[in-house]
């Protein structure tokens, strides 16, 4: 009688394997997020001072006749994996080094029955034009069609992967660290069952059951063992609040309970850091000095009841809402700043939760200009991670908009104080290659929101979705696929210049499309038409009155007469000076 096989698998091991996933299943449903946070906690344990094995979750198969696994659960993490591997190809071709020994991993060159060779891939998806797109990422091209949403969104993934390993990795030996850590250190478990029929029986049992969260069960227990056998029933109502708060956005309770502890007590890891990894969350709560601090032995219930409070503050950070669940414009402007997977900015809301709201989001207002700062000084995430954890001790005891500007004197300002020149620096390179196509676009709004604010007028705080919305385009001033005329008329060094930020404006998508791929002459009509006055005034300014706020602005706007590197460098020096202003940390008056 066979039996259930359980093996601990590295992704070098895993691709050894021939894997199905049958028209039945549910197809690729990964976003954006969870394709980055698959890839930036992976890195996040490569970055560590100690690297050691970094588990990703488990995959349950049952083997066919023909020695294939067919995949119950776990291909949306299988068909991820596949896209890095490709992904890795393309970037070891970028750097200059050879990547023979990974294509075996994505395909095998067989022989079929009449002797032809055959490519038999390592990962067969059978639901719709799923296998066809995959199969042509991985020779290294890019699919170009109408496809399913499934295979659209599978060759985003791929997209998202390849410019993760673009901006995170630079030359052949970080690219090549990080590969090897990838394959062999980051591990999955596959169970693999006799039948189907057990199989799909394990999947129930493990979604059932919850075992992804079974890190949480030690705390859980700790936590029991503290209260009488009669007092489970109540506990355990408010841990599943706790799970259920965390499960609704598939949000790691781990990370979450990281994020809890640094942002609510002192934490020293055994290096001497203001900060933990997951790994030593349980070493950390169980010791000593850290009972006293959580007195989860004395008050198990009071400490439950603040994870839960967290767990609901946290959840409503990550939407853009403030700890009484209204929707929070500098919140939403991190969102759109730092994407789906960024997380690190949680600690520091966490440890504010609870000020009263003018402090509260006066502090948001001063971390989204910080965020930008490391952002785009690309501050390490561990620097500002370590910042972060101890600067939430003093947020916790601000009372008063006195306290709070003493902290922002002493820590935010400083810290700006001391980019500023790296900051201006980056900036005047910014291209659509150096950063994230969301988080140009978030720039984008920003500093068209602000010329607005004060072309009209109207200087509160505004939401910048009316600058995000679909069919408001990121337009190329000088157009990205050109006509040859006016590429032999701009000269060398186009595409260095079609990409910079100062090429770039907002435009609504029916002017866009008219303007095309046209001469900036022709464009400039089109621009003056624009309702964005960023926009408009690259073709020409208005003026109304004398010393009115429009034309206050203009003075800091510039108009052009013709399109060419000059402009396009003076453009970008023009956008970082008005950076200065919309960007800048400010105490509470």
């Amino acid at each position: 009688m066979k039996k259930i096989e359980i093996g601990n698998l590295s992704i070098h091991d895993l691709f050894q394997n021939y894997y199905i996933v049958p028209d039945y299943q549910r197809e690729f449903i990964w976003e954006e997020k969870h394709v980055l946070q698959l890839l930036q906690d992976i890195n996040e344990q490569f970055s560590a001072s100690a690297p050691s094995e970094y588990f990703i979750g488990t995959t349950v198969v049952n083997e066919t006749a023909d020695k294939k696994y067919e995949v119950i659960d776990g291909q949306q993490r299988l068909t991820t994996l596949f896209l890095c591997l490709c992904a890795f190809i393309k970037k070891l071709s970028e750097v200059g080094d050879d990547a023979s020994d990974i294509k075996p991993m994505l395909f095998a060159t067989k022989r079929d029955i009449t002797g032809n060779q055959i490519a038999a891939f390592r990962l067969d998806l059978q639901y719709e034009d799923s296998s066809e797109v995959l199969k042509e990422i991985s020779k290294g091209n890019t699919p170009v069609g109408n496809f399913s949403d499934s295979s659209t969104r599978i060759i985003e993934a791929y997209g998202f992967v390849s410019d993760f390993l673009q901006k995170s990795f630079n030359t052949k030996e970080e690219v090549k660290r990080f590969l090897g850590y990838f394959l062999n250190q980051v591990k999955l478990v596959q169970i693999e069952a006799p039948e189907i029929g057990d199989a799909l029986k394990i999947f129930e049992t493990i979604n059932d059951r919850g075992v992804g969260l079974n890190p949480m069960d030690l705390l859980k227990n700790l936590i029991f063992r503290q209260i009488d056998r009669d007092a489970f029933g109540k506990l355990k109502i408010e841990w599943k609040k706790i799970i259920a708060e965390l499960e609704r956005e598939h949000e790691k309770p781990l990370r979450f309970l990281r994020y809890f502890i640094m942002s609510n007590y002192k934490v020293k890891n055994p290096r001497g850091e203001e900060i933990i990894t997951e790994d030593e969350i349980y070493d950390w709560i169980t010791k000593e000095e850290n009972v006293k601090q959580t007195n989860h032995k004395e008050k198990p219930f009071d400490f439950v009841a603040s994870i839960l409070a967290n767990a609901e503050a946290y959840m409503k950070f990550l939407k853009g809402q403030d700890s009484r669940g209204n929707y929070n414009i500098y919140l939403d402007n991190i969102r759109k700043l730092g994407g789906g997977a960024f997380r690190q900015h949680l600690m520091l809301l966490l440890a504010a939760k609870d000020l009263d709201m003018e402090l509260f989001n006066h502090l948001a207002k001063q971390i989204e200009v910080l965020i930008f700062y490391y952002l785009i000084t690309r501050e390490p995430t561990k620097e500002f991670e370590r910042k972060f954890s101890s600067w939430s001790k003093p947020i916790k005891s601000i009372k008063s908009k006195e306290d709070l500007n003493k902290f922002i004197q002493d820590n935010l300002r400083k810290e700006i104080d001391e980019r500023q020149d790296i900051l201006d620096s980056a900036f005047l390179y910014l291209t659509t290659d150096s950063l994230q196509a969301y988080r140009i676009r978030y720039i984008l709004a920003k500093l068209t929101q602000y010329v607005d604010k004060y072309c009209y007028g109207s200087y509160e705080d505004q939401d910048l979705s009316a600058y995000m919305i679909k069919g408001i385009e990121k337009e190329h001033i000088l157009p990205y696929s050109p006509e040859e005329d006016l590429r032999t008329s701009f000269g060398e060094d186009y595409d260095a210049y079609k990409i910079k930020l100062g090429n770039l404006t907002l435009l609504e998508k029916p002017m866009n499309i008219v303007a095309g791929n046209n001469f900036f002459s022709l464009k400039k009509e089109i621009y003056k038409d624009s309702k964005f006055y960023l926009t408009k005034s690259i073709a020409g300014l208005i003026t109304v009155g004398k010393n009115s706020s429009i034309n206050r602005i203009n003075e800091r706007l510039k108009t052009f007469e013709k399109w060419d590197k000059d402009s396009i460098e003076k453009r970008q020096q023009m956008l970082l000076d008005l950076s200065h202003d919309i960007w800048k940390v400010e105490l509470l008056e």
